[in-house]
């Protein structure tokens, strides 16, 4: 079956689409990337890697789908969200991985982790669920260890809705996070990812107040 799938040409027609209307939204929205450092974020995302981020809203998956157009981006999404079968198939197609955020869900993990290995993003949102506010929250740790299990670095991020239709739409985008340089460990014992994902927090937190800095 895996393989009938990864020889199917029409695979990631749903993704392409999505990131085709994406493009085309782009200079309807004015999106604006803003690096950490306060410059325009220019780089262009390579090979695997997870993209954290805060998680503010049902609209925060097409910011960062947006944001990160010219690739394709997978996204974990609860299970609650997938309410029936078409809704389960239709966020499938537009490459969204369902997790049960309720226990250890191994194989969604397994998913992710494989899809990472083959060079491919995935968004996460660390803090587990929707925020009622811009803070940052104490984070989930399946970031940091599917980042060491895939060895492909973590790129923070932050952005919110846009309070008036015709203010640019902004996201913080900071430095690659590379958890295998504080942590060596395949399998980290709770410590390892309790300091990692502290780590992780800091890295959002500081794109926080660089988005705060460039209102």
């Amino acid at each position: 079956m895996r393989s009938r799938e990864k020889n199917n040409p029409f695979r990631f027609l749903p993704m392409d689409i999505g990131r085709l209307v994406c493009s085309v939204l782009l200079p309807i929205y004015r999106y604006r990337r803003i690096h950490v450092s306060g410059e325009q974020y220019k780089k262009h995302i390579k090979g695997g890697a997870i993209i954290a981020s805060n998680h503010t809203g049902f609209s925060d998956p097409f910011f960062i789908g947006t944001a990160f157009w010219y690739r394709r981006v997978f996204f974990l999404a609860a299970k609650e969200v997938m309410l029936n079968g078409l809704v389960e198939v239709l966020l499938k197609g537009m490459g969204c991985i369902k997790i049960d955020r309720e226990t250890s869900d191994i194989n969604a993990i397994r998913k992710c982790v494989n899809l990472l290995k083959e060079g491919r993003i995935l968004s996460v949102f660390p803090q587990g669920g929707i925020s009622v506010n811009s803070e940052i929250d104490k984070l989930k740790s399946g970031a940091v260890l599917m980042a060491l299990q895939a060895e492909v670095p973590i790129i923070p991020a932050y952005t919110l809705k846009r309070e008036h239709w015709w203010q640019r739409q902004r996201i913080v985008i900071g430095d690659e996070f590379d958890c295998k340089q504080l942590c060596g460990k395949k399998f980290p014992s709770v410590a390892d990812m309790e300091k990692l994902s502290e780590e992780l927090s800091q890295k959002i937190e500081e794109c926080r107040k660089v988005y705060e800095q460039t209102k």
